[in-house]
């Protein structure tokens, strides 16, 4: 570790009352990130970009874990910490990762949709991740094709595909970068509203078909044993939720998804 037994004896973090260590362990798993503006998010990652199935899959605004550099410092705030962090995720409460998910329809020149994922908050390791909070951002709705000719449409495929690539390989998204979780209790997502609300067609159609999409997730048995519940929220209030259901041979499924993108598990 980073500090040795004299420099432990000096820190004055550890001259503070265990409790009060404890209170600022506990709020540093509630830390979040501000989510990069919109246009400056693409220019960022104009050059690290790649087209697959005309949709542009960004490279990932991976956060670092929000614990990472204190539970390297020294031995005793490791062990503290990681009680901590043991404790809130055995709770009713449990550690929570946040993700902001923008979709960007295609512009009016015809160019790709796009798909931008920023983690706002990783606390933890995803060994101790309970839930995992999604806002589904959209620009340009109107123009998102969910279904394609004879089955969904290359938008609907990169989602299946974000989302495997989630439970397969973590925060990442990328094999061999981190680890997926071993099981997370709920995937809430929550369809922001913009300044205009839900009320337009374009608005009520990405609603019905997150709706669609999410509702058939949690039938198909392609997470059963590594979800337990998925949930979408509109604005806060809740309009849909359903028990992942896990099946003894989902095989035929998974290679049935993998057409579309899905990464098995």
């Amino acid at each position: 570790m980073g500090l040795n037994t004299n420099n432990q004896q000096q820190s004055g973090f550890l001259q503070l009352p265990r409790e009060i260590r404890d209170r600022i362990y506990e709020e540093l798993l509630d830390v979040e990130f501000p989510i990069p503006d919109p246009i400056e998010l693409e220019k960022e990652r104009h050059s690290l970009t790649s087209r697959r199935g005309g949709i542009i899959h960004v490279v990932n605004h991976l956060l670092p874990i929000s614990t990472g550099s204190l539970i390297r410092c020294c031995r005793e705030i490791f062990d503290e910490l990681s009680e901590t962090i043991e404790r809130i995720s055995a709770s009713a409460r449990g550690i929570t990762c946040k993700l902001d998910l923008m979709i960007h329809g295609p512009g009016a020149d015809g160019g790709p949709q796009r798909i931008l994922p920023s983690w706002a908050a990783l606390p933890a390791p995803m060994s101790s991740i309970k839930n995992v909070h999604v806002s589904f951002r959209t620009i340009r709705p109107e123009k998102l094709r969910w279904i394609g000719d004879g089955g969904p449409a290359s938008f609907t495929q990169a989602l299946l595909h974000l989302l495997g690539c989630f439970f397969a390989y973590g925060p990442s998204l990328e094999d061999g970068k981190s680890q997926g979780p071993h099981r997370i209790e709920e995937l809430k997502i929550e369809l922001e509203k913009d300044d205009k609300g839900l009320s337009g067609r374009p608005r009520r159609a990405v609603f019905t078909e997150l709706y669609r999409f999410l509702r058939m997730v949690a039938g198909s048995g392609v997470l059963g044993g590594r979800l337990g519940k998925l949930s979408l929220y509109v604005a806060g209030t809740l309009a849909g939720e359903w028990e992942v259901m896990k099946y003894e041979d989902n095989s035929r499924t998974v290679q049935e998804w993998a057409k579309y993108g899905w990464v098995p598990l």
